[in-house]
């Protein structure tokens, strides 16, 4: 995920702009970063209930991608 939001940057900047917001979707989720002038950071988060201290792009992600499939099998809905 980092290296698209560097790349989209990158492309933004040659073109003359120094502020973005970037969207990334793929099959199965889809990241989301914010630019103003400097790259974003975070240096801790949780992930499945763990704390992890090191420094990070700061990323949004979503569970859901233009491969995310939900339907319905007569009792509930399902993902997949």
């Amino acid at each position: 995920p980092a290296g698209g939001i560097v790349a989209s940057i990158r492309t933004s900047q040659a073109g003359g702009h120094d502020k973005l917001i970037t969207f990334d979707m793929g099959g199965t989720s889809t990241d989301v970063a914010h630019f103003d002038g400097e790259f974003e950071r975070a240096f801790e988060t949780q992930v499945a209930g763990v704390r992890i201290r090191a420094p990070m792009m700061l990323i949004n992600t979503v569970a859901a991608g233009g491969g995310s499939l939900c339907f319905f099998d007569g009792t509930r809905f399902r993902v997949g």
